[in-house]
């Protein structure tokens, strides 16, 4: 009994020394949230004949001196990392169920990858972006601003034209999902698809025989007055834990409250773990004036691999600073 006594202390004393550890670790932010996700498709950027999205719609409404309060239950948090001590863990998957092929389904399984509140429909909206969507069909035009002169223009379909995203595919094997892939894929459009504070948006798909067209209304609905409640910011997409990635030059994006301020960036990482650096651009200048940072890898993004990313600088005068890894499907 006597001689077991030193092994018991000392197994004692390593119980308590693993204890303390732990506490002191989980007092420390971690640098990497949980959020299950994804597989989204989107066509290569040296894809051919791929349709034009355009460019993304600009808004007219700065929000009021005081905004309402907008409460949010289904964003996740944004985790910001403090520590210079970094754990390697493994991806942490929740279930979430395929992307729909239906134009509400998928665009709101985009936005539960992202952590972003679902939106709803509205048949008047629905109907403008379809008169839209012919519009730029028959006249084989992409625009934010249809002519009045040309066949199908009117009146509702230039609310479409001026709110919304627009698309515009040659031949008729296109489905809705195509349209909302392009947008993912196209930084500015992406940003109004995912802007958390917009609680319903509009859609509109047309084919005639040679070619086909959607829009998007991102904008009629959009309540800018609770972006200051929304507890979100930055959205980030591919999102931290994300499966199944297009391995292209998928761009990253994070975007904070249109109607503020932009982000100093200060530090960029892009790495396929375990260690292999990846070339990319990284910028602020979002088009049509959104705040956020958009990272573009510079070759297509590798398949199958953990791809792990960095982010620093200020917002607002407050440093931050992010670290996720997400995953990429094949090639």
């Amino acid at each position: 009994m006597l001689r077991r006594l030193p092994i018991a202390r000392i197994g004692i004393l390593a119980l308590l020394m693993a204890l303390l550890l732990s506490v002191h670790l989980s007092a420390r932010k971690p640098w990497f949230d949980e959020r299950a996700q994804a597989a989204p498709v989107v066509l290569s950027d040296d894809e051919p004949e791929k349709p034009s999205t355009g460019e993304p719609p600009l808004p007219d409404t700065p929000p009021s001196d005081n905004p309402s309060p907008m409460p949010v239950h289904d964003a996740l948090p944004i985790i910001d990392v403090q520590s210079s001590i970094r754990v390697f863990l493994p991806l942490i998957v929740r279930p979430i169920p395929p992307l729909p092929d239906d134009w509400l389904g998928r665009v709101n399984g985009y936005r539960l990858r992202a952590g972003v509140p679902p939106v709803t429909e509205d048949a008047t909206l629905n109907d403008n972006c379809w008169q839209h969507a012919r519009y730029m069909a028959e006249n084989n035009h992409i625009t934010h601003n249809q002519n009045p002169s040309l066949p199908y223009a009117s009146p509702e379909g230039q609310i479409c034209a001026q709110k919304g995203n627009a698309w515009l595919g040659q031949g008729t094997a296109w489905q809705p999902r195509d349209a909302i892939d392009g947008w993912m894929g196209s930084v500015g459009h992406r940003l109004w698809l995912l802007y958390p504070t917009t609680p319903t948006f509009g859609f509109g798909f047309y084919q005639n025989s040679q070619r086909s067209a959607a829009g998007l209304d991102v904008l009629s609905r959009v309540r800018f007055n609770n972006d200051a409640a929304y507890a979100g910011w930055p959205v980030r997409y591919p999102a931290p834990d994300q499966t199944d990635v297009p391995a292209t030059r998928y761009p990253i994006t994070l975007h904070w409250p249109y109607f503020d301020q932009k982000p100093v960036l200060t530090g960029v990482s892009l790495r396929a773990l375990p260690g292999t650096t990846l070339t990319h651009t990284a910028t602020t200048d979002l088009p049509v004036g959104h705040r956020g940072i958009a990272i573009t890898p510079n070759q297509n993004l590798p398949a199958n691999a953990t791809i792990e990313v960095t982010v620093t600088g200020t917002y607002k005068g407050q440093p931050f600073s992010f670290t996720w890894q997400f995953r990429t499907g094949g090639s």
